[in-house]
């Protein structure tokens, strides 16, 4: 086998194990996404629950506004029947004042109502807060593990990647990119030997004269069938 080529070899090793370490580091994407989308979804609940308790809140203010609001027409109502002057005038307030009264209950049960249901749905919010709160406390150790193990194979590529650099600068540079031209775009690996007249990848037979060139140079050629680099072995 030419020296070029071992050189060469070398090389797709080192790509090689880059490739199986990123595929690695990839993996652990949809692990940290799982937990993600698991902690997202206890979050949105209780925002979306805390956000409607502020929805009701400001309903019962609106409500206890109306209670002052209608109390006060029944300070005035009453204020209006004890001074009339005539039994007319004494039906007329008697009227008023009642209605304003039914206002006046109408409006409070209107504000109960309401400050019932803010009652329940604070308690419902912080069964969504511990709720969220145990989610974050179940993933606190398996976030660690992960972060701890995408750091140990980010320093493992960046290692595998210094060892690559140091056998390429054994590589020609003109086959180097041939090379590299090709692997950019298999990210799997590249460069065959030939098995007696084909190629060792899909078995597409090479022309004599092409296999006869590649032993006697080391050069490298495509194989037309699968598009892989060849090279003549022993």
């Amino acid at each position: 086998m030419h020296p070029d080529v071992q050189s060469l070899l070398e090389v797709q090793r080192d790509d090689l194990e880059i490739y199986e370490l990123e595929a690695k580091l990839a993996s652990l994407a949809p692990r940290l996404d799982a937990l993600e989308k698991e902690r997202a979804r206890a979050a949105q609940e209780h925002d979306r629950a805390s956000a409607a308790v502020a929805v009701e809140e400001a309903r019962h203010r609106d409500a206890m506004h109306r209670v002052d609001s209608n109390r006060q027409l029944v300070e005035r109502s009453q204020r209006a029947y004890e001074s009339v002057t005539t039994p007319r005038e004494a039906n007329a307030a008697m009227v008023q004042l009642e209605q304003t009264k039914r206002m006046v209950d109408d409006s409070e049960r209107d504000a109960a109502q309401i400050n019932g249901r803010i009652t329940e749905m604070r308690r419902h919010v912080a069964d969504l807060q511990a709720a969220l709160a145990d989610v974050e406390h179940r993933q606190s150790d398996a976030r660690q593990a992960l972060e701890a193990e995408r750091g140990e194979i980010q320093s493992q590529i960046a290692q595998a990647r210094e060892k690559r650099d140091a056998s390429a600068r054994s590589v020609p540079r003109a086959l180097l990119a041939k090379y590299d031209k090709v692997r950019t775009r298999r990210r799997a690996e590249t460069v065959f030997p030939l098995r007696g007249p084909s190629c060792s990848a899909c078995d597409t037979a090479i022309p004599t004269q092409r296999r006869a060139a590649m032993a006697a140079t080391g050069a490298l050629e495509m194989c037309e069938g699968c598009g892989a680099l060849l090279y003549a072995g022993e």
